[in-house]
């Protein structure tokens, strides 16, 4: 028999991450999962007939690698479970998917017997959808168990105007400079006034609300339509002003969605502890608390780090980066504040007016050569060393 390799289908949407492979010759059939295939834009790798030798089939997934595999087990060459161990080769992909033209139970049960993910029947759309969102999920749970986990840092703001979120922005360029050649997000979860697009001069896609409805459907294929690239290796998700926090578990499972796909996470929580950050905070690594040299700024740090340490989060876990200093004062201010909350300063970055007022304004632009850029250029330094943070005496 001669088998047949389409080309994945382009439809202008994203692509559908998984390679998908056809064994079926019912016509109907044939056609539904065609049509859905296409309209997810799924890259079928081949078509055959179930009732060619199932070694023959097994050669060309073989060849063509299908994570998920359309078979018409009814019609198969042999019995199911024994079929689906000779294509596989004693692997356990491609995932099977049984399909058949009625919902005939005992033809359901030995398919699910023999080790299929899924029973579809006649008429096979909606239920394919759902089918293919469970075997995507399950599919990218497998790949992201093989990838390393990437780093989760929040960085929340003492009080309005310490310029967290700015440095959420430049950090990662900064980072993406010292040499740091993984994938970085920028998450803009203040619910309060999400700025984040400005800072990269990008127009603003409110995608985080969508982004946990549809947080158990998430795949790297579906992932960019959320997300926006800000500069080379720089995705931002830009949040919405909402001060309804998403349940725990949309929480959660974002969180870990995008550890597996980022090599680093700079969440922008906004300013102060409340319940809407805190809820985040549960699934972050290590807190960024940006401060300046005001009595303000000062007195709700030492309120956030008491709260913080009145609700079991690590110490160890908190890092302290003073922002918007002023020269002549610095050393003073270093020590004092060091002494006064019995942590050390990871950073301090200088109130460089000039370099922030002369940014372009139709783009965004990494200020390298200015004091606020060499001392996040040092920072980011500290910060891509392979054991992390260096939180020193004296600080940058």
């Amino acid at each position: 028999m001669s088998f047949d390799t389409p080309a994945a289908p382009s439809n202008g949407t994203p692509a559908w991450p998984w390679r998908v492979a056809v064994v079926v010759e019912t016509p109907e059939l044939i056609a539904e999962i065609s049509r859905a295939i296409q309209e997810l834009n799924a890259p079928c790798v081949f078509h055959a007939a179930p009732s060619s030798s199932p070694i023959d089939i097994s050669r060309l997934v073989d060849r063509e690698r299908p994570q998920l595999l359309f078979v018409e087990l009814a019609r198969a060459a042999g019995p199911a479970a024994e079929w689906i161990n000779v294509v596989r080769a004693g692997e356990e992909l491609p995932l099977v998917v049984a399909v058949h033209v009625d919902a005939e139970p005992a033809e359901m049960i030995a398919a699910l017997r023999a080790g299929a993910a899924e029973f579809l029947y006649l008429p096979i759309r909606p239920a394919i959808f759902d089918a293919m969102d469970r075997i995507a999920m399950r599919l990218e749970a497998r790949q992201s168990s093989t990838v390393e986990r990437g780093r989760i840092t929040g960085i929340l703001s003492a009080k309005g105007g310490c310029g967290a979120t700015s440095l959420a922005c430049h950090l990662p360029a900064a980072m993406r400079g010292a040499g740091f050649a993984g994938k970085m997000l920028v998450a803009d979860l203040d619910h309060q006034s999400p700025s984040a697009h400005r800072v990269f001069r990008s127009a603003p896609r409110n995608r985080l609300g969508e982004a946990f409805e549809s947080v158990r459907r998430l795949n790297s294929g579906s992932w960019p339509d959320f997300v926006t690239s800000v500069a080379p290796g720089i995705d931002l998700l830009a949040g919405v002003g909402d001060a309804t926090p998403p349940e725990p578990w949309r929480v959660e499972c974002l969180f870990r969605f995008v550890a597996r796909q980022y090599s680093w996470v700079m969440v922008d929580l906004g300013r102060h502890l409340n319940p809407v950050s805190w809820a985040f905070l549960q699934n972050i690594e290590e807190l960024f608390i940006v401060t300046a040299p005001d009595v303000l700024a000062l007195f709700q740090t030492r309120a956030i780090l008491q709260t913080l340490a009145g609700r079991g989060f690590d110490r160890d876990r908190v890092r302290l980066i003073l922002n918007r200093n002023q020269s002549s004062p610095q050393d003073f201010w270093v020590e004092s504040i060091r002494k006064m909350f019995e942590i050390n300063i990871l950073s301090v970055i200088p109130n460089d007016v000039a370099a922030m007022n002369g940014l372009p304004r139709d783009r965004f632009e990494f200020p390298a050569n200015t004091m606020f850029g060499r001392a996040m250029t040092k920072l980011a330094n500290r910060l891509a060393k392979p054991n992390g943070p260096e939180t020193t005496r004296k600080a940058a």
